[in-house]
């Protein structure tokens, strides 16, 4: 058995993989003895995901060697949502081509998806001179990106020494969300110089699907530069994306 992997609490995993497959049709996870790694683009290359999940977060974690597994995402994230929030999802490879799921709770029951061929991506993250670092609630992101979609297609980040400030404008109407330190929703904010940039919707939307409302964001940016937003899995796993900017005309 080249891998036995056991994550108690199969929902929260479940909500890890649909936020990825949102934006990836297919992905290669890398299953190594330090933990699962993944990293790909959406096919419009507009945005990079980086996931890291190490050993500690699992329950049980026993690899024989090192494995690169492809899969469907779509048909992952769907046998996914099978599991309930108090299974323990058990993932397992043998010899043949499959990736055998399987919840334990009130029974056990045991899904094969098999693996397909995957072009691993050498993607490396790149370090970028951020000038602004903003740490929000989930719940306060997902909020401003809704109200943000009934106005535009583009949503614009402004962070300053003391405030930070979503906007969306429309052909007649605009919408803009201000958030201080003294707000609940805004827990840290560190601003070199006063930092704007726009970023597309309907990708926030699609990353932050599987954030939870009592989920700590962080979100880095500069002046017209990619937009880096990640959060953590049990404190030591965490989720990374890096969006384009949208370059105004």
């Amino acid at each position: 058995m080249p891998f036995e992997i056991v994550f108690d609490g199969a929902k929260d995993f479940a909500d890890l993989i649909a936020t990825a497959s949102n934006l990836i049709d297919e992905a290669a996870f890398k299953v190594t003895e330090e933990g699962i790694s993944m990293r790909a683009m959406d096919p419009s290359r507009v945005v990079l995901i980086d996931l890291n999940l190490p050993e500690g977060i699992f329950s049980k974690y026993e690899v024989e060697e090192e494995e690169t597994i492809g899969v469907n995402m779509d048909h992952f994230k769907k046998v996914l949502k099978r599991g309930k929030s108090k299974d323990t999802l058990i993932l397992r490879k043998g010899d043949d081509n499959f990736l055998e799921i399987t919840f334990e709770g009130t029974a056990k029951r045991t899904f094969r998806l098999p693996l397909i061929e995957v072009e691993e991506l050498e993607l490396d993250l790149p370090e970028l001179p951020f000038t602004a670092k903003v740490v929000l609630l989930g719940e306060v992101l997902k909020e401003a990106v809704k109200d943000a979609s009934l106005v535009s297609d583009a949503m614009k980040f402004i962070a300053t020494e003391n405030e930070f400030v979503m906007k969306a404008e429309g052909e007649t109407n605009e919408v803009e969300i201000k958030l201080t330190l003294e707000d609940e929703g805004l827990l840290d904010l560190e601003v070199e110089e006063e930092t704007k940039s726009a970023y597309g919707i309907s990708y926030l939307a699609d990353m932050l699907k599987g954030i939870g409302k009592a989920d700590e964001v962080t979100i880095r940016f500069g002046n017209e530069m990619p937009l880096q937003m990640e959060y953590y899995i049990r404190d030591e796993g965490r989720l990374v994306f890096l969006l384009a900017p949208r370059v105004e005309d």
